[in-house]
């Protein structure tokens, strides 16, 4: 419990294992273990997953451009982001945009 809402607390920045080895009160294998067996997914697939369902709340609304929301959900360059939001998504930041944009557009007509 503590580690996920530090985790959630903590995503936009950069978080560090050992923080999370430490409030735990875990071993590295011990968290690592538990982890992938309560999550299905190692810490590392985890945080991005959270970043990215970030970037999306925020890219369905317009008060950031993408390189904005980027750093606001925590990746350190837009490239990196980009390239993580497609392999978690399918499509890149710019067409999930769009895709909001054109269907609220039909919503409207």
């Amino acid at each position: 419990q503590k580690v996920i809402q530090y985790i959630m607390q903590n995503f936009h920045k950069q978080i560090h294992l050992e923080d999370l080895l430490q409030i735990s009160n875990m071993s590295y294998s011990s968290f690592y273990v538990m982890f992938k067996n309560t999550f299905r997914m190692t810490f590392k697939e985890y945080l991005l997953n959270i970043r990215v369902g970030y970037a999306c709340k925020l890219l369905t609304g317009a008060l950031h451009n993408i390189s904005e929301i980027a750093y606001l959900c925590g990746f350190e360059n837009i490239s990196n982001f980009n390239r993580q939001f497609k392999n978690i998504k399918g499509i890149t930041p710019s067409d999930f945009h769009k895709q909001v944009y054109e269907n609220r557009s039909l919503l409207y007509q």
